[in-house]
């Protein structure tokens, strides 16, 4: 302010010298019924003195416009944190927001430490986060998020469960790992077991229990890292299926089915062998019930010990 009052004064005083110096005629002005007459230079000086005035009276509206804008800003930036802080600890008591009210709109989002996605100006976003939430999909691209943002990850998920077949191409297309991950357990339940061998995934009991006596399914159950549980549930849905001999080969790479099937099937001597090599002390009491020819049902035993 103090340079512009300076150069305005020299700019004055030049313009109006100029004047003076090329013509030094006199010019008369009626001025509220009075006739007044001075040199052109002067009137020059005049009007250009009322029109930096009024320049000066402008600049001093709008800096102080923009200091009290300021102080707005900066009591509506500490009321909403007030109002935040509020809706955190479920208080109902808030503070007016005078210029801030869309951000303000916003907060009324908030519950404790939970985020509800409703929709408010400028934040339309969220309507879109909310159909993600209630397991619907979205056209994400507009967001340009990558393959690791959290919400990207969701709607590749939403559209699996409600596309079963894009699992497929999510594990060619993508390389985030919880996305293959996840695509891999959707596509593996229909997929033909020679497809399911090119990962490197373990293998669930659900997959396993969808592939039942298929081509290569041996190969999957050596694949397989399953609890003795799932082991033996995979035993009790081979057993009765196919000739005995046939199901105890199936079952073989799985320790604990394949001592459930000898032991169902009360072939004792090959129950015995199994379950001493691979140390299953959990079947060695109904071993020795077996051997000493007392009447035992397996499964009524295994499900008194679990």
């Amino acid at each position: 302010m103090k340079k512009y009052f300076i150069f305005s004064l020299i700019f004055i005083a030049l313009v109006s010298l100029l004047v003076y110096t090329q013509n030094n005629s006199f010019s008369t002005f009626s001025i509220m019924g009075i006739n007044i007459t001075l040199p052109n230079a002067v009137w020059i000086a005049v009007f250009l003195g009322i029109f930096f005035i009024l320049s000066i009276a402008f600049m001093l509206i709008i800096n102080l416009k923009s200091i009290l804008f300021q102080k707005s800003i900066k009591k509506d930036v500490q009321n909403l944190i007030f109002n935040i802080k509020n809706k955190i600890l479920y208080k109902n008591d808030s503070k007016p927001i005078k210029i801030l009210k869309e951000i303000d709109a916003f907060t009324k989002n908030i519950q404790g430490l939970e985020i509800k996605p409703e929709k408010t100006e400028n934040f339309e976003f969220l309507e879109d986060l909310k159909k993600l939430l209630n397991k619907e999909t979205i056209e994400i691209s507009k967001y340009k998020l990558k393959e690791d943002n959290p919400w990207f990850i969701l709607n590749v998920k939403n559209k699996m469960q409600k596309d079963p077949n894009y699992a497929r191409e999510v594990l060619k297309k993508f390389k985030n790992e919880e996305l293959k991950k996840e695509a891999f357990y959707i596509y593996a339940l229909k997929a033909p077991i020679y497809e399911i061998l090119k990962y490197d995934y373990p293998i669930t009991l659900e997959i396993i229990l969808n592939h039942l006596f298929e081509e290569k399914f041996e190969k999957l159950l050596q694949k397989a890292t399953l609890k003795p549980i799932e082991e033996i549930e995979v035993a009790k849905n081979i057993y009765g299926k196919k000739d005995p001999d046939m199901e105890l080969k199936i079952i073989k790479p799985l320790k604990w089915g394949y001592a459930y099937l000898a032991l169902k099937y009360e072939h004792i001597e090959l129950a015995k062998e199994i379950i001493e090599e691979n140390n299953l002390k959990f079947f060695e009491f109904f071993l020795k019930l077996k051997e000493n020819k007392i009447k035992a049902d397996i499964d009524e035993y295994i499900n008194a010990r679990i």
